[in-house]
Parts: C-alpha cells; structure tokens; sequence
C-alpha cells in the first residue's frame, strides 16, 4: 500500500542526511582502540537476555504502538538453508525502531548493524549496542578499517548483518531513497544473499490512534538475492542494488511509471517527493 501522510516533518535537502539531532550525553573516540563489535561472555548474555525481552517486551509493544503488520515471513522460513552461512539484509530507514522491527520478520535470527556514530553518544548508546550496533567512524582511517574488520567478522561467521542502505533515517517517508553501493559490494565480496525488507504505511485508525500520531507500519519481506557470478565484482554490486530497489519500490505500491519511481542512486539528483 502506498500511503503518504499529512504530518509537517520537514526532510533535508540532500536524501542521505539525517534529520535528527542527537542530545550528546558522551563525547566517546571512535578510534582505532574502539570495540566495534563487543565480545565476550558477558556481552553474549546481554544479547540472550535481549532476545528474550524482545519476545515478550518489544515485539507486542510494537504491535500495539505501531500497528506492525508483517507479509513474506515465508521467505524467511523456506530459506534457512541459504541463510545458514550467513546473510545480509537490508531495509529503508523509516523510523526510529524500524530495526527492531526488522529483528521481528527475521525471528529467531539476532543481527548487527552498522549504526549513526552520534547515537553512540546518546541516551539510547546502551541499547543500541545490546542491539547489536556497529559505530562508523568517519574521520580515522584506521578507525574505519577496524570497523570494516568488525563487519567482515560478523558475516564470516555466518551472522546476519543488517544495512540502512539510504545512509539516514526519515521519519515515515513513503518513498524509497537511493541506495550506498558499499552495502552490495558487501553481499559480492562474501558471496551473501541479500534479504530485501521495505516498510510502508497506512493511515492509524481506532484504538491506533491512541498510541501515536505517526501512520501504522507494515513490513513487506521479498525473496532473497543472489549477485550474478557472471559480471565483475563492481558491476555485479550495482546489478544486485538495482535489482533491490526495485523490488522494495514494488513491495511499496511504487512501479516504473508512477511519479515517484526511482533508478538514479546519485544522491546530488535526488528530489524529495514531500
């Protein structure tokens, strides 16, 4: 379903810049020294104990605060052989517990995801952590190296690793914003499919409107993605994000001819369409 509503958020010029400002409560060095991805016994039972209050907190709150409707959980479950050894997925960044709701179509896998430094310096930093945040560093090269190990790490051992690939949240934009090409050279490079998700809208009615102001969700889940082996590397990691952006424009109610139908991912062409 395409629905665009009539809240008065004011987007940013540019699509992949974010439209939130973070109350900076640590001022933390994402340095070559940074734990990106945290280890260990301790933090392995923060993450179980995550897991469980996701099942029993989080995932019916999100049924109730956000009406979360979830279609294409059978392309999940008919493809855990493919996603044994690890799979990537990715989604349009809509909201600010839209990954949450990404853990929900995915259950029982957990995922990491690369995540906004500024929000490690927040009051949510704890939970976006347990969650399985990843900061990105953006003004270390070394920094960014090790934080790209961190990555490499989690798909190596068969994980699932989660990208914003529109490099920004939104808050309840309709359409699909263009696409970073380092999150296909990713699925290329260690040979992993790609799970597209996309998330739209529609309007809150009844007992909905007394949880929020913001349009109900729903979660459209697309068969899983696989680079053509036949081109180079490069050319293969724009086959496969052109192939998931059409697909998630499609899941959205967006197809070739309507107004806002995408295929440029240059974000200096972009034009907002609210």
């Amino acid at each position: 379903m395409y629905y665009k509503h009539d809240l008065d958020y004011v987007y940013p010029d540019r699509c992949d810049e974010h439209m939130i400002t973070v109350n900076k409560k640590r001022d933390i060095d994402f340095n070559e020294d940074y734990p990106y991805l945290k280890k260990g016994f301790l933090y392995g039972f923060i993450r179980a104990v995550f897991f469980v209050l996701l099942h029993i907190i989080v995932f019916p709150l999100m049924r109730l605060t956000h009406g979360l409707r979830i279609e294409g959980r059978q392309n999940v479950k008919r493809n855990r052989r493919l996603f044994k050894k690890g799979l990537i997925t990715v989604s349009n960044h809509v909201f600010m517990w839209d990954f949450l709701c990404v853990m929900r179509a995915i259950r029982p896998r957990l995922a990491y995801f690369p995540a906004w430094k500024e929000n490690l310096n927040g009051n949510l930093r704890w939970l976006i952590r347990w969650a399985g945040g990843i900061p990105i560093p953006t003004e270390n090269f070394r920094a960014m190296a090790k934080c790209n190990r961190a990555m490499e790490e989690v798909l190596k051992k068969g994980k699932t690793l989660h990208f914003f690939p529109e490099g920004s949240m939104w808050f309840f934009y309709p359409d699909i914003r263009p696409f970073k090409l380092a999150v296909f050279k990713y699925a290329v490079k260690y040979e992993k499919p790609i799970l597209p998700i996309s998330l739209s809208f529609r309007p809150r009615r009844g007992l909905y409107k007394l949880f929020g102001k913001g349009p109900c969700v729903d979660m459209h889940i697309g068969e899983p993605l696989l680079h053509d082996k036949s081109l180079h590397p490069i050319a293969a990691a724009e086959d496969l994000r052109a192939r998931a952006y059409h697909i998630m424009q499609g899941m959205n109610g967006i197809h070739p001819g309507d107004p806002t139908y995408h295929t440029d991912h240059d974000p200096d062409n972009y034009q907002k369409t609210m």
